[in-house]
């Protein structure tokens, strides 16, 4: 960023500073580390809901979450979608 901003505004004076040093933003970037390690937390929620048929005879699970997340659980718990059925393909052994 220092390198494009001292390119592009070569012939910059600025007020009570004259000329800046757009390289000693450099010194400033250990602190964007810091803001990204603090506050980039992603918090993500899912809810499961289990319902059964009266007789017992047939349980259906409802989830709502973000889908990455939902998508994750799926592979971890070798979990199908509802009236779907997994065909191996042709290259799995």
């Amino acid at each position: 960023l220092a390198l494009v901003l001292q390119i592009q505004f070569q012939n910059i004076t600025l007020p009570l500073i004259g000329t800046p040093n757009w390289f000693y933003m450099v010194l400033l970037s250990p602190y964007a580390g810091l803001y990204y390690w603090r506050s980039g937390d992603r918090v993500d929620d899912i809810k499961v809901r289990l319902l059964s048929s009266d007789d017992d005879t047939e349980n259906e699970i409802i989830i709502e979450g973000n889908d990455e997340e939902i998508d994750r659980m799926w592979r971890a718990l070798e979990l199908n979608e509802k009236g779907m059925v997994k065909v191996e393909g042709i290259i799995a052994s």
